[in-house]
């Protein structure tokens, strides 16, 4: 590999996590091994000076039945019988050997009744344990057993370096492994985003049937780009109705202002229709801010405990003198239903709703209220079905040549009211007319 190669895979996040993963398992196993060794060699040290007391005492014993000669006997069969592990020296007051198969006393060995030592015995070259006892008549005795543990010791902490290189190539090839899964599915992740950016807004991450956070997180990219491409349509669409509800209007509004500028004297007729149509742009400026404004959630709701029926009466009795007026009929029928909901923006797209009806519908209107839900049904000959899923579209109008008074933006307020408050907007065409229901969360006692 290059230097450029090596410093592009230091700097990747993988690599470091993959070394130092790798890195902090053999060090956990490396401190393991170590405090096993230790454990392991004073257990056997102690098992060593426990079982060499055990012989002092043997001997010390045979010394007192049988006397020096029966304990010269003895020690001489032991170094003669055991299998070159077991030393022994018993020496006399004046530094003499007496039994035993140490040449000599071993340099730097107290002469101190009791004493537990160790040293290097002078021909094998390996370390002794030992035990020193004084008999009586200041004879001495040494017994020791070569430090066999130390090679078992040795083995152990061999066998667990030999486990921590294992580990440590285990765990770099199972990161490694781990790392390429990641960053293949990362990678289709890049691609996908890659064609997006250039252009291809119907791509969408591929699902795979796995069940873990990078599927979630791609499912909700996915969700993300469809409503970003949701959005996206819905203000190509309201860019191009604002421009044409807007044109006609603020066209008239100038060729009067500029016919105002050429007359002497203006009537107060004019006046009124020019503020009409001013108050008429006002009005579709505002509907747009408001429905911005619920889209975003930067309206917060002024939530209170109210009856939909109580509500839906207010907008009816507001609305029977114009029902009357057009020889038409306004019915309210339904139970109480208690919810918990912003009673001003409830009433706007009670409002909105009744307003269409008369607006586009035909009479009777019925509206009718229950358990969560209020339907405004009308007797007018419906919608197409294939607009049916595109009604509460900002801007969006039945009437294609846009002819008929209004601006489009009733319904699409009554959606967003009835979103804000975690509820949807239904339309159905009906044998006997249209409807349109607001369905509401009721509320939890």
């Amino acid at each position: 590999m290059t230097p450029a190669s090596l410093g592009r895979a230091w700097r990747n996040p993988f690599t470091r996590y993959l070394l130092l993963f790798s890195l902090l398992l053999s060090l956990a196993m490396g401190a393991f091994a170590t405090l096993a060794y230790r454990d392991a060699h004073r257990a056997l040290l102690n098992e060593f000076r426990t079982a060499l007391r055990d012989e002092i005492s043997l001997l010390e014993a045979i010394y007192r039945e049988e006397g020096l000669t029966g304990l010269q006997q003895s020690i001489q069969r032991r170094a003669q019988l055991e299998d070159g592990q077991s030393v022994y020296l018993l020496m006399s007051p004046l530094g003499t050997s007496l039994a035993g198969n140490l040449p000599a006393w071993p340099a730097g060995v107290p002469v101190r009744d009791e004493a537990s030592v160790t040293f290097t015995d002078p021909v094998r070259g390996d370390h002794v344990v030992a035990e020193v006892f004084l008999l009586y008549g200041d004879y001495r005795l040494l017994v020791g057993r070569h430090a066999i543990y130390e090679e078992v010791g040795r083995q152990l902490l061999t066998h667990y370096l030999w486990l921590s290189a294992l580990l440590f190539v285990t765990a770099i090839l199972c990161s490694l492994l781990f790392t390429r899964l990641i960053r293949r599915r990362l990678n289709v992740i890049v691609l996908t985003t890659r064609r997006i950016r250039a252009g291809k807004l119907q791509a969408r991450i591929p699902q795979d049937r796995a069940s873990d956070e990078l599927t979630a997180l791609t499912a909700e990219i996915n969700a993300m780009l469809d409503q970003q491409e949701k959005l996206l349509q819905y203000a190509r669409h309201t860019s191009m109705a604002i421009a044409h509800d807007l044109r006609h209007p603020l066209g008239e509004l100038r060729n009067q202002l500029q016919e105002f500028s050429t007359q002497a004297s203006v009537s107060a007729e004019d006046w009124l229709a020019l503020l009409g149509k001013t108050d008429q742009l006002l009005g579709i400026f505002a509907a747009l801010l408001r429905l911005g404004r619920l889209e975003s959630g930067s309206q917060p709701l002024q939530l209170e405990t109210l009856d939909l029926l109580e509500l839906a009466d207010d907008a009816v009795s507001l609305y029977q003198p114009l029902a009357d007026d057009r020889g038409g009929s306004l019915v309210l029928r339904g139970t109480p239903s208690r919810l918990s909901g912003d009673r001003e923006l409830l009433f706007v797209a009670i409002s909105n709703l009744l307003g269409n009806a008369l607006n586009y519908g035909a009479s009777p209107i019925a509206v009718e209220v229950g358990d969560g839900h209020l339907t405004v049904r009308d007797a007018g000959a419906g919608v197409p079905e294939a607009l049916l899923a595109r009604l509460g579209e900002p801007f969006f109008r039945v009437d294609s040549s846009r002819s008929a008074a209004g601006n489009g933006l009733g319904l699409a307020l009554v959606r967003a009211i009835a979103e804000a408050h975690r509820g949807e907007l239904q339309f159905a065409n009906a044998e006997d007319g249209f409807t349109a229901t607001l369905v509401l969360p009721l509320q939890q006692n």
